[in-house]
């Protein structure tokens, strides 16, 4: 029961640590997938091409590491050619370098598209062209979104954005209708278009209501921190181990001076004291020791530490002997 008292206690000092060091956690964000029967041109390519924006903009706001999620398999490539022997060994990057994520943003996409809409000018048209009417292109995107707890599945925060916008059309169909790179910032037809500005309104929501979300900490910083106690505990109770070791006294080369068995790899250094016991063996009629009391006689300070002896100073009436005893407590 107190070790385990003692694991939590070091995995609280661990979070309060890492608070104050103000690591913000990780995140990263998956493709946003969409709703095909409602999303005519629905593809891959889109998905990756919203998360793309959305990696820029909560990169912005400092609240998460945002890692990499859309350019993996080039990551990888360019980590297989050091691997391979294509970039020299001092310069090549290794695997088991990558930052491990605390959070998963996960979107879905409702509505993504643009409908024509006419406007009938009636009696405005000039003489002799009859009614004239003009062509206005309203466009809405609607995102669910949640925000997971990588190592417990758990969602930690939800919420949905809608964005909508009236202007100049967009087709996206022949946007994807080759690689599907076109959906985004670099975009300035898409940008300048009614679905881009309704798009970036739909992104802007999510932001804004990410910022207020307080987040608890991730399952992840909790395993390690927990793993980092037990490492921890099991460290102290080891050296608490080796410090409860019985020595002996091996030598009294002179008066008031000891060498004793225990040194700084049983956890010791100069300057520590400890405890001398005089010891009184019981024989039995054949010689052989039968009982061994320790009294308590005096306190020695080490003053010499090696590894598993040290040279010692003793102050008190007993005069002491070899094989005596030295503890800790």
């Amino acid at each position: 029961m107190k070790r385990t008292i003692g694991i939590l206690l070091v995995a609280v000092g661990v979070f309060s640590a890492a608070a104050q060091q103000g690591e913000a956690p990780t995140l990263f964000v998956a493709p946003l997938s969409g709703d095909q029967t409602a999303i005519e041109f629905w593809q891959p390519a889109l998905g990756e091409g919203l998360a793309e924006m959305l990696i820029t903009e909560l990169g912005k706001t400092g609240k998460f590491q945002v890692l990499e999620s859309t350019a993996l398999e080039e990551l990888k490539s360019e980590i297989n050619m050091g691997e391979e022997g294509w970039v020299a060994s001092d310069e090549k990057v290794a695997k088991g370098g990558w930052a491990g994520a605390d959070f998963m943003f996960r979107g879905k996409v409702t509505r993504f598209g643009s409908k024509e809409q006419g406007v009938d000018l009636g009696g405005f048209a000039p003489k002799g062209l009859g009614n004239l009417g003009v062509k206005m292109t309203k466009s809405d995107v609607r995102i669910d979104w949640r925000i997971v707890d990588v190592a417990t599945r758990k969602i930690v925060a939800t919420g949905q954005a809608v964005g909508a916008e009236k202007g100049v059309g967009f087709d996206v169909g022949l946007a994807i209708s080759e690689h599907g790179g076109h959906i985004g910032f670099d975009n300035k037809e898409f940008m300048d278009s009614a679905l881009g500005k309704a798009t970036v309104k739909a992104l802007n929501l999510i932001i804004a209501d990410v910022q207020t979300k307080s987040l608890p900490v991730s399952g992840r910083q909790q395993q390690k921190a927990t793993a980092t106690a037990t490492q921890q505990a099991a460290a102290d109770g080891e050296k608490a181990a080796l410090r409860a070791t019985t020595g002996k006294v091996l030598a009294v080369p002179t008066k008031g001076v000891l060498i004793v068995t225990l040194g700084s790899k049983h956890g010791f250094k100069a300057g520590d004291k400890l405890k001398l016991y005089q010891t009184v063996d019981t024989k039995d009629d054949d010689g052989q020791v039968v009982f061994t009391e320790e009294t308590l006689v005096g306190e020695i300070t080490l003053d010499s530490v090696q590894d598993e002896k040290s040279k010692a100073t003793y102050v008190g009436d007993a005069e002491a002997k070899s094989g005596w005893v030295v503890k800790a407590e």
